[in-house]
């Protein structure tokens, strides 16, 4: 009777196998889609929180522009008009691109072209005290690099650096590679010999703005530091992951 009672439980163990291992591949499945929703919605909610810092950075960049034009209204008014100009065709050339949607594509040769167009304007409006370099090898023009971050950086050298300053400055943009066997990296400095750091300079709204993208977008694995230079002014580094084979 024992054997018979121990044959009974094997075979009952046996067919219960089949629907156990159904329901465990069951519950494996239902934990990969939860996972996937997760990821998909912590995404999203990236998105959204990158296309929040952009908007508050179009408005912040347009404003400080028209601010100095209207300056010019009263003082210098062929200036202002050729300002408005340069302004007009700075727009034109760069709003597609500002206004491009959250992840879009977007390289460092974009982004200096930006700048250039920028200070282009900036030039119009400063004269002989402005001078510019921009420093981009052709080989790195088609490395990914998030929208805005160093046309900010360009208006904070600018309003912060070149317009205090009595007399001639210059700004230059500058890229390199950073080589390391691990993760290579896209250094981006952006320097001027305007009037100098101050206390409290490196907490403005632009620069938190431009580290919080950073943080959404990679991070700790990118950086901004602001720091002053020997013989007078200031140096912006900017440190991203360089994404090779990206464009």
């Amino acid at each position: 009777m024992k054997v018979v009672y121990l044959i009974l439980f094997v075979a009952a163990g046996g067919m219960a196998l089949p629907a156990y291992f159904s329901e465990n591949k069951r519950w494996a499945e239902h934990r990969r889609r939860v996972e996937i929703l997760r990821l998909s919605l912590q995404r999203t909610e990236s998105d959204m929180r990158l296309t929040l810092l952009q908007a508050q950075v179009e408005p912040h960049f347009l404003f400080n522009t028209l601010a100095s034009v209207r300056s010019l209204v009263t003082t210098d008014p062929p200036r202002a008009a050729q300002t408005i100009d340069a302004l007009a065709q700075h727009l034109r050339a760069t709003l597609p691109k500002l206004r491009a949607e959250t992840g879009a594509s977007s390289t460092i040769g974009e982004q200096f072209e930006i700048c250039a167009s920028y200070l282009d304007l900036m030039k119009v409006r400063l004269g002989d005290r402005l001078r510019y370099e921009l420093r981009l090898s052709p080989d790195l023009r088609a490395a990914p690099f998030p929208p805005l971050l160093l046309i900010s950086l360009v208006e904070n050298a600018i309003k912060h650096g070149v317009e205090p300053k009595p007399g001639p400055t210059q700004v230059v943009l500058s890229a390199r590679v950073i080589e390391d066997r691990e993760m290579p990296r896209l250094e981006v400095l952006v320097e001027d010999d305007g009037a100098g750091l101050k206390l409290g300079m490196g907490e403005g709204t632009g620069l938190a703005n431009i580290r919080a993208q950073l943080l959404t977008r990679f991070g700790t694995s990118a950086s901004l530091d602001l720091s002053g230079r020997a013989f007078g002014g200031a140096l912006a580094r900017l440190v991203i992951p360089l994404e090779v084979g990206k464009s």
